[in-house]
């Protein structure tokens, strides 16, 4: 599939736009017309394509791009004209800007199916779908957009640039209940709110919990994925990333920076440094004070090779008796070797 350019641009104009190196004559390459954004296997002549991700390094030698941005370190493989950048994925996401698809609206639109409750502050230039819930007591801060069929609970606020994708709900009841004596359940009340900074993304489905007496807080500049589920009172720190179908659950602190890959859950009351990457599926059980890498789980295998190592881990706990019995028969003799 081709994305269109709004308007076709010579190659030495794009480069221009996305501060990029663009080696050899510029008056020939003023010649040389992008039309569309395209991946490196479905591109055609006219194209600009992009390699972000080494797997698809392979592609450079065969595809029929006009142009490809590349990190220098990749320049050598591409069989035609490389723009050379050290951040190529931030350079395709400014040439995906000049396509038609993703223009905006650049004045405020509410939607008459829109609910919205009292004392709502909403700032200039917002745009909400149709069908958005909105309680009593929020703000939507500047240039914000509330995509359809988002809810919005009371006492949320909503920073200036963020985006909120279809059916994502903010603001619901934390996860918090005491135990009565008989031993049914007594809801907890939860009186805090959501505030979101400036520069969020939360993708469709995700779900943000109030806090139970302060509030939960999501820093300035955090994307986050679809099918996410953030607990009350959680706070999470500016610039940090959590992709889909991750659960943090109530209480837990994670600094700035932070990058969460899919599927990690994160128990509750943690403190995440910042700067810590969680790699996908990983269960944190603790708190991370240092920045660095952090994985659990286990990857995919075979199915017969996956069945073995289920059977013998059954037999891990019998295993680690009898190598310690071992260890300790082995200092035994040891010993009574020394006295001999």
């Amino acid at each position: 599939m081709e994305l269109k350019l709004k308007q076709p641009k010579s190659l030495s104009e794009i480069a221009k736009l996305i501060a990029v190196d663009l080696p050899g004559d510029v008056a020939a390459l003023e010649k040389i017309i992008i039309t569309s954004v395209s991946t490196l296997e479905k591109s055609a002549p006219g194209c600009i394509s992009f390699l972000s991700n080494p797997i698809y390094k392979s592609k450079l030698a065969t595809t029929q791009a006009s142009a490809v941005i590349v990190a220098a370190e990749d320049a050598q493989h591409c069989q035609t004209t490389a723009l050379i950048s050290n951040n190529p994925r931030l350079a395709l996401a400014k040439i995906l800007e000049l396509c038609a698809e993703v223009q905006k609206p650049i004045i405020s639109s509410i939607h008459p199916t829109v609910v919205i409750g009292d004392n709502v502050q909403i700032g200039a230039n917002v745009i909400i779908g149709p069908y958005v819930v909105i309680g009593s007591n929020c703000k939507l801060g500047d240039n914000s957009e509330l995509k359809p069929h988002v809810t919005v609970y009371d006492n949320v606020t909503i920073g200036a640039r963020c985006t909120i994708h279809s059916n994502s709900v903010l603001g619901s009841d934390g996860f918090g209940y005491a135990v009565n004596n008989d031993g049914t359940w007594y809801k907890m009340p939860h009186l805090g709110g959501v505030i979101i900074g400036d520069d969020v993304e939360i993708g469709s489905n995700t779900s943000i919990d109030r806090g139970m007496i302060e509030n939960t807080v999501i820093g300035n500049n955090v994307i986050i994925d679809n099918l996410v589920q953030i607990g009350h009172n959680v706070h999470i720190g500016d610039r940090s990333a959590i992709a889909g179908c991750v659960g943090i659950a109530g209480s837990t602190s994670i600094g700035k920076g932070c990058l969460i890959g899919g599927a990690a859950c994160i128990a509750g009351h943690l403190t995440i440094a910042d700067n810590v990457h969680i790699t996908g599926t990983s269960a944190v059980n603790h708190s991370l004070p240092t920045a660095g890498v952090y994985s659990s789980g286990f990857p995919a295998k075979e199915n017969s090779v996956w069945r073995r190592n289920v059977a013998r881990f059954m037999f891990l706990d019998n295993m680690a008796k009898r190598i310690r019995e071992l260890e300790k028969k082995f200092k035994i003799n040891e010993t009574m070797v020394g006295y001999e």
